[in-house]
């Protein structure tokens, strides 16, 4: 099912080929925190790294989590992480501000559409 809804995404986010790949873990539920990692992307490559479960008790998450973990790690393909100048010093800043703004923009897309939208909590 999450396969369907992510390509979903990719056709209202207009951004064709991606891969979905589930994250794998060594030894689930093991440890204190079994580390908080809910995706992951490299910019360049067409794959997106989900985790579809909760580390610790290994209950699937909710789907407007995982839809929201979508739209996050393809805002990494569309503004790519940048270099800034602090002083004297070259920083590499992954999450800046027009980052967030296309997240935004991502969600808002995804929480418009008449498939996906019934996964998204009205507040």
């Amino acid at each position: 099912m999450v396969e369907h809804l992510f390509q979903r995404c990719l056709l209202v986010l207009d951004m064709p080929g991606f891969e979905l790949r589930p994250l794998r873990r060594r030894k689930r539920g093991t440890g204190k925190f079994n580390s908080i990692t809910y995706g992951y992307t490299k910019p360049g490559e067409k794959w997106v790294v989900i985790d579809l479960y909760t580390p610790k008790t290994m209950k699937a998450r909710r789907i407007d989590a995982i839809l929201r973990v979508i739209a996050h790690e393809l805002a990494h393909h569309q503004k790519p992480p940048r270099y800034y100048r602090e002083w004297f010093t070259l920083k590499y800043m992954i999450h800046h501000p027009p980052f967030w703004t296309q997240y935004k923009k991502n969600v808002a897309k995804l929480s418009c559409d008449e498939v996906l939208s019934v996964y998204f909590k009205k507040n």
